[in-house]
C-alpha cells in the first residue's frame, strides 16, 4: 500500500502523458495497484514494477481507443445490420483489385515484399525487417512510398 501512496502522483503523470486524461490515467494507476498485488514479481522492486505495468497498460488502453475510434467499438460493430453485397459492388471491388495488383507490379521487387509481407501477412515492420534484411526505418519508408504509389493509382488503400 505504501508504494501506491508514495508513487501516485508520479504514475498518474505517466499515464496521464500517454493518455492525455487525468480520469483514464487514474483508473490505469488503479488497474496497475490491483495487477501488482495479484503479482508475485512485484515483490522484488514494487515501484520499478508499478512504473512497468502503467506504462505498458496506459499503451494498452491508448491502443485500444484509437482501435475503437478508427473501426467503432466491438458493440457497435456487432450492432450494425449485415447487408448483402451487390453484383455492382462486387464488380467494383474486383475493379479495384485489379488496379492495386497493377499500381504493386511497377514497383520494385523488394517494395512488393514489404507490402506483402506488411499489408497482407501481417507482419509487424520490425519482422519484415528481419526477413529482408534491413532496418525497420526503411521497412517504414518503403511501405510508406508502396501506399502513396498505389493511393495515386487506385484511390485510397
Amino acid at each position: 500500500m505504501g508504494t501506491y501512496h508514495t508513487h501516485r502522483e508520479g504514475l498518474m503523470r505517466l499515464a496521464a502523458k500517454f493518455l492525455g486524461c487525468r480520469a483514464r490515467a487514474e483508473d490505469v494507476v488503479q488497474d496497475a495497484f490491483v495487477k501488482m498485488l495479484e503479482s508475485d514479481l512485484a515483490s522484488t522492486e514494487p515501484s520499478r514494477y508499478m512504473y512497468r505495468v502503467v506504462r505498458n497498460l496506459a499503451i494498452d488502453r491508448l491502443r485500444r481507443q484509437r482501435l475503437e475510434r478508427y473501426h467503432g467499438s466491438e458493440s457497435e460493430l456487432e450492432e450494425q445490420p449485415r447487408f448483402e453485397v451487390s453484383p455492382e459492388r462486387v464488380l467494383a471491388g474486383r475493379e479495384s483489385l485489379t488496379q492495386l495488383v497493377g499500381a504493386l507490379n511497377e514497383l520494385p521487387k523488394r517494395m512488393r515484399i514489404v507490402f506483402n509481407l506488411s499489408q497482407i501477412q501481417g507482419y509487424t515492420q520490425r519482422d519484415v525487417a528481419k526477413v529482408i534484411g534491413t532496418s525497420p526505418t526503411m521497412v517504414n519508408f518503403l511501405l510508406r512510398d508502396t501506399l502513396s504509389h498505389c493511393r495515386a493509382r487506385v484511390g485510397e488503400i
